[in-house]
């Protein structure tokens, strides 16, 4: 496929590297420093100018592309490239990162339902975290829930921490809950995914990802964690516009707290917000956290716009006591830092979240949902299952019959809103939806054509 990227920020950037490798990509920056950078070490094409010029457009050969994706800084230049984009190229589907939440709701939002803008397909970061964050503080203990098959199915990641299940095998999870159908699809041990059989051994300290109907989540849970009471205190630092949206969705079930630097946001935020206690300061002032009792928070959330802010509060938010620990951090460096020194809890990369859409936009039809994992290298999708006249037709056949790419597992199917654990006797049915876990996400296209053609 060719693709036009335009802007060489960091998921601009981390989305050609990824996409490089399988399409004809096209970068356009402004900062020519940015892309001498990606393209020394991938190939792809550069273009530095500007991505709402005509000419600019002209150099990436527009008219040729099949997809072009708006990923600048600022949303009015996103916006404004795809209506020049359609206007020389009708054929090329558009998609936007649309960060101000403002565009999105009441009078006039619905020019970007209606396509009459002409963008395709919208990415909005700051809902997708906000909604990611939510279901996190639905399930504590987990630290990744991603939903499947219309909401019926949670694949659900968790750190391995003296749960019943911990040094036992994995087929010992029959005996230890017997009334619940799980499946372990992936365990991630020293940075490293393995496709588990049952007669593999859940370490402490292992990051276990399963997938079970969602009514029986917090039940898995417990057996791989000492399972978390619950929320009740939760402090945000940032007030930005994810911090304000998440103390928005939270604020009349929990107690939260914002920090927030920037005091005309502060008076912003006392506006916005009904039962969120705000306060001005640095989210990194020992003095400010003891004073507001952060050893009695459930969860702190470092949600600024700025890696070292909130890697320096996060660590700090941990060593005084909160209990557990969220960071929005985006370069790579600080997630390794992170990772060595194992205080925040769970991190959240943007770009994972950016590119599981990008993805599920990428392919065919029957792809349903794509969630991107540590950085792009794994994946888990939801596709449907198509019958063929070819002899890898997977249509009628048993689980153990198809045979998958290495390190890929079907972990369960959704069919008609119910959720059937993947066992080697389950046999698939046309138009089923087939939950998969990709180890390797370079194996995503020729997944998609053995589940699909």
């Amino acid at each position: 496929m060719n693709i036009v990227i335009l802007g060489a920020g960091q998921v601009g950037s981390e989305l050609s590297a990824i996409l490089a490798s399988d399409h004809d990509i096209t970068l356009i920056d402004l900062n020519q420093e940015k892309l001498l950078k990606i393209s020394d070490h991938h190939d792809l094409k550069t273009i530095c100018g500007n991505a709402c010029y005509p000419k600019t457009l002209e150099q990436a050969e527009i008219e040729n592309a099949d997809l072009a994706i708006a990923m600048t800084q600022y949303d009015e230049v996103n916006m404004v490239a795809c209506q020049m984009i359609k206007h020389m190229s009708k054929k090329t589907k558009t998609m936007a990162r649309i960060r101000a939440t403002q565009y999105l709701g009441g009078k006039g939002s619905e020019i970007f339902e209606a396509g009459d803008y002409t963008i395709d397909v919208i990415i909005s970061p700051e809902n997708l975290i906000t909604d990611f964050i939510k279901r996190l503080i639905e399930v504590p203990g987990a630290n990744k829930v991603l939903d499947f098959g219309n909401g019926q199915a949670s694949m659900v990641s968790v750190k391995a921490k003296g749960g019943l299940i911990t040094g036992h095998k994995i087929s010992e999870l029959k005996e230890i809950i017997p009334n619940v159908d799980v499946r372990v699809a992936a365990i991630n041990r020293d940075e490293n995914l393995i496709i588990p059989n049952g007669n593999d051994t859940i370490n402490k300290g292992d990051e276990v990802f399963f997938i079970s109907a969602k009514k029986d989540i917090k039940k898995v849970i417990s057996t791989i964690y000492q399972y978390d009471k619950g929320y009740k205190n939760i402090m945000i630092a940032g007030g930005g516009r994810i911090g304000r949206r998440l103390a928005n969705s939270l604020e009349s079930k929990y107690r939260v707290k914002i920090i927030e630097a920037d005091k005309d946001r502060c008076v912003y935020l006392n506006e916005k917000l009904e039962n969120s206690l705000i306060l001005h300061g640095d989210s990194s002032d020992s003095e400010l956290l003891e004073e507001e009792n952060i050893n009695n928070m459930d969860l702190f959330c470092a949600l600024t716009n700025n890696d070292e802010a909130n890697v320096m509060s996060s660590l700090l938010a941990k060593k005084l006591g909160a209990k557990k620990i969220v960071s929005l951090v985006n370069k790579q460096n600080y997630l390794d830092l992170i990772k060595e020194n194992e205080e925040v809890d769970i991190t959240i990369a943007p770009t994972d979240i950016a590119i599981g859409v990008v993805l599920k936009n990428l392919s065919k039809k029957e792809l349903v949902t794509a969630h991107s994992l540590k950085r792009g290298q794994a994946e888990a999708i939801e596709i449907v299952a198509k019958s063929s006249d070819n002899s890898e037709n997977i249509v009628g056949k048993d689980i153990g019959e198809i045979s998958t790419p290495e390190g890929t597992i079907i972990a369960a199917i959704s069919s008609d809103d119910k959720i059937k654990i993947a066992h080697h006797d389950l046999k698939v049915e046309e138009n089923d939806h087939l939950i998969v876990f990709l180890s390797d996400s370079s194996k995503f296209e020729e997944v998609e054509r053995r589940l699909t053609k």
